[in-house]
């Protein structure tokens, strides 16, 4: 149970690093402020950097990967494009990326709780993309 809940855990968190870090794709070129596109472009590293560790995480317990859900996917891509066609400018994309936040860290709390036999070191993973979510969230608002 330890080793099954580890892996669909770093899996769920595989998924939504690249979920995160495709809506940071997405919008990146549709940013006006130098400011906003440094915090977007720094927490897409950061997030590349934890999707490196969960990866090593899952190697070593020979766990794989997940992707995002296309429906997911396809949602996100048609919501961000609607709005931004209809409303474009940093204002737009900071509520978009906030409420990928909110989204992003409601998942992750749901997927702690689901798999509680999960290992101390993915459970930190987890911990530490929540705190990342969160920190983006905080930066954004004032952009709202």
């Amino acid at each position: 149970m330890v080793h099954d809940d580890t892996c669909k855990l770093l899996g769920e968190c595989d998924a939504g690093i690249q979920m995160a870090v495709s809506s940071i794709d997405e919008v990146l070129p549709l940013v006006e402020s130098y400011h906003l596109r440094q915090q977007l472009t720094n927490c897409k590293r950061a997030h590349e950097q934890l999707r490196t560790q969960a990866h090593a995480l899952l190697g070593r317990y020979e766990g794989e990967g997940k992707s995002p859900s296309p429906m997911a996917k396809s949602m996100s891509w048609l919501r961000t494009n609607v709005k931004l066609a209809l409303q474009p400018g940093d204002q737009s994309v900071a509520d978009l990326i906030i409420d990928g936040c909110n989204t992003g860290i409601k998942s992750l709390h749901r997927y702690c709780n689901r798999y509680p036999e999960a290992t101390a070191d993915a459970r930190q993973l987890a911990n530490r993309l929540i705190e990342e979510e969160q920190r983006l969230q905080r930066d954004l608002q004032s952009y709202l």
